[in-house]
């Protein structure tokens, strides 16, 4: 199953960030975001939530109400939009299986070693770069 969770909560971020960066005051409103995302306002504002919660973004309500930054865009690493995006881990073992089996009895201990250790090299990769980095791709 694909998620895209965190590649929309990105192209939102970048967008919030491209907003600010020609007009440091605007307010970006969630239609504006789903035309640039191709997707639905509601979605958007349900995504939205989450990076308002982890103090990303700021949202005001209102007829001219909208979404802005809520820090510098070198401010905000990917590993804190990707934390945003998600509340639980990268992937999950299916847990345990046949107890009478080897493999099956042990497997979701295997499971947890590489998907912890593969989560734990997408963080650092991710906290690595920063949305002013990535908006450099857009703005000539």
């Amino acid at each position: 199953m694909v998620d895209y969770r965190f590649s929309t909560s990105l192209h939102i971020m970048l967008a919030l960030a491209y907003m600010s960066h020609r007009d440091p005051e605007r307010l970006v409103s969630s239609s504006e975001l789903a035309s640039s995302t191709k997707s639905n306002p509601t979605m958007i504002r349900q995504l939205l939530v989450p990076l308002n919660e982890a103090g990303l973004i700021k949202t005001y309500r209102g007829k001219s109400g909208g979404v802005t930054l809520a820090k510098e865009a070198k401010d905000v690493s990917l590993k804190q939009i990707y934390k945003a995006s998600f509340s639980s881990k990268l992937m999950l073992s299916r847990g345990m299986g046949n107890e009478d089996c080897p493999i099956g009895s042990n497997i979701h201990c295997v499971f947890d070693n590489v998907l912890g250790g593969m989560e734990d090299v997408l963080m650092t990769h991710l906290e690595g770069q920063n949305l002013a980095e990535l908006l450099k791709s857009f703005i000539k």
